[in-house]
């Protein structure tokens, strides 16, 4: 391949295009993490309401009702939110950490 064709980038942006690539990583990272979470809360609340129905056809008296999946929902809607907030958090400190290494 000649220099003609090759890709050049100025070494200044070398930097600012590390950032980027680590920055898109962790925002995909913590996407495909919500989307995971997302679908682990579904699949944990049809269960508990299948457990549930099958605990009141039984009969049984420790039944499972409504306020208590919407509470386990909360709570992994929860879960959900501070895996988020730390996912931006190891992103700003590896931005800072890129950032002190360039100077």
């Amino acid at each position: 391949m000649s220099q003609e064709n090759a890709i050049k980038i100025p070494t200044w942006a070398l930097p600012v295009v590390a950032a980027a690539v680590s920055f898109l990583m962790g925002y995909g990272a913590m996407q495909a993490n919500a989307a995971a979470t997302e679908n682990t809360v579904s699949r944990i609340e049809a269960e508990v309401r299948e457990a549930a129905k099958k605990a009141e056809e039984a009969g049984t008296t420790g039944k499972l009702n409504e306020q208590a999946i919407q509470q386990i929902t909360r709570n992994l809607s929860e879960m959900q939110e501070t895996a988020k907030s730390s996912d931006q958090k190891l992103q700003q400190l590896i931005n800072i950490m890129i950032q002190q290494a360039q100077q």
